[in-house]
């Protein structure tokens, strides 16, 4: 399980870095006239980009041949210094009823060029440092901010409104897969990149992008704050299609278990978020720093030394 997460905050963390920083970026696509629901859009973002932390809880729910799994997420983020703490909660129920229900803690942390994450899993705590080689918390000029919104609104092919009540708007988005694949090649060739699992996680991810498709979800605003309250994407079809992709690059023997896996499977995905600007400063306890044990991917470990260098050493 802690294998399987790691390999989830390496990908994730490394794409999402790279989306950030392509947004945040002073390519803008060329300025135009918005239509009411991406300039009513436009102001959210605007007042989002003024958040410096918030709460937010994470379901996650996969329903595959094998079982269900259910993922909560309860945790607090922090712009400056960009910090977060989050208690993970791993319920997963086969086919025969049986459950089993793993619980993790971690934080996470951006130090200089790397995001050093913390994670406690059966009572020991593990250290994971990956290199992003870019800065996720830059502090943004009034024009980049600007930028970054448009940079945004550009990645969405549509924006409909679905539903409106006295206190929220529920409004469906449909982001253009190709135009954010591009975006993340760009921060890529901005930041002059280099390090390998980087680059790999990036050339893999605008792969899944463009053969998944556009991508929609949907958002519930506060009408009153202007703030976004909860996003819910199904990502069955966008996995689905991606993995398709790969499933023809690769050609496995077992490509038909896979498909039909694939085929039977469904993933959802609600986030929800509270106490913007009301989050008590985020802090690693020094324990945790002290007792974490380094883990390091295979390929990244420290090489050993020669017999030459070791006479080197000790002259």
């Amino acid at each position: 399980m802690m294998g399987f997460l790691r390999k989830i905050n390496w990908g994730v963390t490394l794409v999402w870095g790279l989306l950030f920083v392509a947004m945040s970026s002073s390519f803008a696509f060329a300025d135009e006239k918005l239509p009411p629901e991406k300039a009513y859009l436009n102001d959210v973002y605007k007042n989002m980009m003024d958040v410096n932390n918030l709460h937010y809880d994470m379901a996650i729910n996969a329903e595959t041949p094998m079982g269900e799994v259910k993922v909560a997420i309860d945790g607090e983020v922090q712009e400056k210094p960009l910090s977060y703490k989050q208690d993970i909660n791993i319920c997963y129920r086969d086919v025969k009823n049986t459950e089993n229900t793993v619980m993790l803690k971690q934080y996470i942390e951006q130090n200089q060029g790397n995001l050093v994450l913390y994670s406690l899993s059966n009572e020991k705590w593990i250290k994971q440092i990956v290199p992003i080689g870019l800065s996720l918390n830059k502090e943004l000029s009034a024009d980049e901010k600007v930028s970054a919104r448009m940079n945004m609104l550009q990645l969405m092919k549509s924006v409909k409104l679905k539903k409106e009540t006295p206190s929220y708007k529920y409004m469906e988005i449909t982001l253009d897969s190709m135009q954010i694949s591009d975006a993340i090649g760009s921060a890529v060739k901005l930041n002059n990149v280099q390090d390998k699992d980087m680059l790999s996680a990036a050339a893999v991810g605008r792969l899944g992008l463009l053969a998944a498709g556009d991508i929609k979800y949907n958002v519930k605003v506060d009408k009153a704050t202007k703030m976004v309250k909860e996003i819910e994407i199904d990502l069955t079809e966008p996995i689905r299609k991606g993995a398709g992709l790969f499933l023809d690059i690769g050609n496995p023997k077992d490509r038909t278990k896979i498909e039909d896996f694939l085929t039977k499977s469904t993933l959802n995905m609600q986030i929800t978020y509270s106490k913007y600007n009301q989050v008590d400063p985020i802090e690693i306890p020094q324990d945790v720093r002290d007792n974490a044990l380094e883990f390091k991917p295979a390929g990244k470990a420290t090489p050993k030394k020669s017999e030459k260098d070791v006479a080197m050493t000790s002259l």
